[in-house]
């Protein structure tokens, strides 16, 4: 389903992804997982078309990125960036507004919607528990609930992969759990090919299949992630001791020291 050969990305003579591969197939569920800096959006940013590589070839459902129009390939991915998307937003713009600029495939509301849409705005709405709230102002809902808005805003026009770009990130436990109970209640709805960016093993849902580790760029492991979420990779990842638990199909990870 989507193909990253040898990509590589250089900016001001820096390489900041080298020689990447990574094949997905349909139905699977990957994390990307690394350090701060380690190169995890800016792969993102070249699988959704947002930058180009500086080497190597990108394809998603068998089309070559550059063959043909970006936004056929757009129309069939769903995207969480919630720190790209919040900080384009137009003010006063309601539940209803964000959800539905999902089938626009615009950040912000440049037209009024058609019966249609507005239809399908209606049903996602009362399907996920919003429909009573669709005229709420998104700023004023708190983080956790913006966060709900916007997984529900990339869900809206059906896409077959979904990707989530540090979805997680300022929520607290109670606010991060309800956001992943309900990326489980959406998986379990839809067949969906998901791709997670992350940090924290303590993010991902125990559905996840398959881990791509980014090291400086590069490729540090790739696979199932039963395979490869261990003490000795996770340590070698983040350059410190780390003791990986598990419980309930989810990851934690404990520093012990460093090397």
């Amino acid at each position: 389903m989507i193909e990253l050969t040898n990509i590589s990305f250089i900016r001001n003579e820096i390489h900041i992804l080298k020689n990447v591969n990574v094949t997905i197939q349909q139905g699977e569920h990957w994390v990307i997982l690394g350090k701060n800096g380690s190169g995890k959006t800016t792969l993102i940013n070249i699988l959704y078309g947002m930058l180009w590589p500086s080497s190597g070839h990108v394809s998603a459902f068998g089309e070559t990125y550059g063959e043909i129009p970006l936004k056929e390939i757009q129309s069939r991915i769903g995207i969480l960036q919630s720190s790209y998307q919040e900080e384009r937003l137009q003010r006063n713009l309601t539940v209803e507004d964000i959800v539905g600029s999902g089938l626009t495939s615009t950040i912000g509301i440049y037209r009024d919607f058609t019966g249609i849409e507005s239809g399908i705005i209606a049903e996602n709405l009362k399907d996920s528990g919003w429909y009573s709230r669709k005229s709420e102002l998104y700023s004023k809902l708190s983080s956790g609930e913006k966060k709900k808005i916007l997984l529900l805003r990339s869900l809206i026009s059906a896409p077959e992969i979904l990707i989530l770009d540090e979805p997680c990130s300022s929520l607290d436990i109670s606010a991060r759990e309800d956001f992943l109970l309900l990326l489980k209640k959406e998986k379990e709805k839809r067949n969906l090919t998901s791709i997670l960016i992350t940090h924290r093993i303590d993010e991902i849902p125990e559905f996840y299949s398959h881990i791509l580790m980014l090291k400086d760029g590069e490729v540090f492991a790739s696979g199932p992630i039963e395979n490869l979420m261990n003490d000795e990779n996770l340590s070698g990842l983040f350059e410190k001791k780390i003791k990986v638990a598990m419980a309930d199909g989810r990851y934690a990870a404990l520093a012990t020291g460093n090397f």
